[in-house]
């Protein structure tokens, strides 16, 4: 166990048992966003490896400009 571990143990030893709700509601959280981190990351790398395998499919003369303006016309049509 590493020295940082083994003084939030006891820190925890030295708490009244009235106070591990709270430990173990701190403890709940950091662990759920750890999960989430992990999620996103997977979900980030999984949408960049499907950018890539398009790489090299849309034609020589295709303008994303002309393409986003044209979508949000479509979309939005004058509002703006």
């Amino acid at each position: 166990m590493t020295r940082i571990k083994e003084k939030a143990v006891e820190m925890i030893q030295r708490m009244p048992d009235d106070d591990m709700f709270y430990v173990i509601n701190i403890l709940q959280s950091l662990e759920e966003m750890t999960a989430k981190k992990d999620t996103e990351r997977e979900q980030a790398i999984t949408a960049y490896q499907d950018i890539l395998k398009l790489k090299g499919r849309l034609p020589q003369d295709f303008d994303a400009e002309k393409e986003l303006a044209e979508a949000r016309e479509e979309k939005y049509g004058n509002l703006g």
